[in-house]
């Protein structure tokens, strides 16, 4: 197996360990609409990540380059939707 599918690698090991019920609990500053419009903007990151995934593992780049280029827009979105929510910034974006 390579290093890359390593059940036990940790991408940050400063990180500090969250409990299923951290998941769903909103922070102080969202209300519960807010929360259930990222939970949406996530839901579409992931759903076009696998419609991208899946149009390359049929070997259709136009389908491919279709869902990436709405993949990223609908990720630079849901990023500032988070970045709002964080650190009660709007006008810049994150970098990555």
């Amino acid at each position: 197996m390579s290093s890359r599918h390593d059940k036990d690698h940790q991408f940050e090991t400063s990180l500090p360990e969250i409990g299923a019920s951290d998941w769903n609990r909103p922070s102080a500053g969202a209300d519960a609409g807010t929360m259930h419009e990222l939970q949406r903007a996530s839901e579409m990151v992931l759903q076009l990540a696998t419609q991208t995934h899946a149009a390359v593992a049929r070997s259709d780049m136009a389908g491919a380059q279709a869902a990436r280029a709405s993949l990223e827009k609908q990720l630079t979105q849901t990023t500032q939707m988070i970045d709002e929510l964080l650190f009660g910034d709007s006008g810049q974006p994150t970098t990555h």
